[in-house]
């Protein structure tokens, strides 16, 4: 008799498999593509930020990398500027060389009102490490906007800043 009872869960198992119909499954509606809202959010109209200078569209050209490593400090700064629903945040980046870092010796981290966010690419960290030399000051300030989905419950945070690169 006890035999018996040890297959109950095998038989109910198979019979949910046989039992169950797949053609009255929901259908997914899409999967919404996060990535592209949140460039969409770095492109959209500003929100007004008084103590960054505003800059046209088009001079937010530099697309700063590892800001998935910064998400706590990209976060504390949407609540400081309670941002969540307009999408973005137009602040002033500073450009800090970081000659320690052990990955790359001319690194150049991305510092908004204190807190990293970002790094120059490694294959333009020399060229704007030189640029700050050369201006003769130990970093450089640009323009930023940090941009991101305010619908989505867990967005992809992004950062422009306004860079040429020499």
């Amino acid at each position: 008799m006890n035999t018996y009872f040890a297959f109950i869960p095998l038989v109910l198992i198979v019979a949910f498999l046989v039992l169950r119909n797949p053609s009255k499954a929901k259908s997914p509606q899409g999967r919404p593509d996060f990535i592209k809202k949140a460039s969409d959010a770095i492109h959209a109209d500003e929100i007004k930020v008084e103590s960054a200078q505003e800059l046209d569209d088009g001079e937010y050209n530099y697309n700063v990398v590892g800001e998935s490593f910064q998400r706590d400090h990209l976060m504390a700064l949407i609540r400081a500027h309670d941002a969540f629903s307009s999408g973005q945040i137009i602040a002033t980046a500073v450009l800090e060389p970081e000659p320690t870092n052990e990955f790359d010796p001319t690194a150049v981290k991305v510092v908004v009102e204190g807190v990293q966010v970002g790094y120059i690419a490694k294959f333009d960290s020399g060229a704007v490490t030189a640029m700050i030399k050369k201006s003769g000051k130990e970093t450089m300030q640009v323009g930023a906007r940090i941009g991101f989905d305010p619908n989505s419950p867990a967005p992809l945070i992004g950062v422009q800043i306004a860079l040429t690169v020499e």
